[in-house]
């Protein structure tokens, strides 16, 4: 593994443990790099490899690990430069990890599909039901929270998360709270990633707009403000 290689380990390491809600310790103000030193450091990672094969194999890879994290936006970017006034090894805020793994995530995500062909064969397989309980869960959401618009049924959403409706279906909630319910319900099914449900292409937002990868992933919230409701109908159901 040469120098650029295991950089990129170690910021989708970091980038797995801010996603994961890990205390981050100290760290080096040189980890903190600008896009256009990422560049540097990928274009060094993607001339290591003796074939180009080997080298879709290991992009393919690293862009498995973190295609389902997400963070949330937050405005403006903390890290740009080295302050020589202050120690080396320097403490952030959440806030301030958050800021800057959104950064650093979206475009290592944009380098990646680049190189694997803008996502040609991944996320091909489907999505299918492992659990026959999500329409009993999803009904029982619903009722809840009326996370779908009123002319829309649980059936529905099944079929489009499926592949097996040309309808297109808008919901009554926010983005954040949409992220949670997602990942409650992925345990429900096969192939299940939050960029495989924004690829149905079929899924509106309250707001009316079409649901992308990207809006979706970043709109992950720990406590959005229907997380208690939610909750209260998994543990119900068990």
């Amino acid at each position: 593994m040469n120098a650029s290689s295991l950089l990129i380990k170690n910021i989708i390491k970091y980038l797995k443990d801010v996603y994961d809600g890990e205390k981050i310790e100290r760290l080096s103000q040189r980890f903190f790099i600008s896009n256009k030193e990422l560049d540097k450091i990928l274009s060094e990672y993607f001339v290591f490899f003796k074939n180009e094969n080997e080298l879709i194999n290991d992009v393919r890879y690293n862009y498995n690990l973190i295609k389902d994290l997400s963070f949330p936006y937050v405005e403006g970017d903390f890290f740009y430069v080295n302050d020589l006034s202050i120690e080396n090894n320097v403490y952030y805020s959440k806030e301030q990890h958050n800021s800057y793994s959104f950064r650093i995530h979206s475009h290592l995500i944009k380098v990646f599909e680049e190189k694997l062909g803008f996502k040609k064969d991944i996320n091909t397989k489907k999505i299918t039901i492992k659990n026959k309980r999500i329409l009993q869960l999803l009904t029982q959401l619903n009722l809840k929270i009326e996370f779908l618009r009123e002319d829309f049924s649980p059936e529905d959403f099944i079929a489009i998360l499926t592949l097996t409706s040309e309808k297109e279906i808008h919901l009554n909630i926010d983005n954040r709270n949409f992220h949670y319910l997602l990942t409650k319900i992925r345990e429900y099914f096969f192939n299940f990633t939050i960029t495989a449900v924004a690829n149905t292409n079929k899924i509106y937002s309250k707001r009316g707009t079409l649901l992308k990868a990207n809006n979706l992933i970043n709109a992950k919230s720990y406590y959005p403000s229907l997380k208690d409701s939610i909750d209260e109908v998994f543990n119900n159901l068990k």
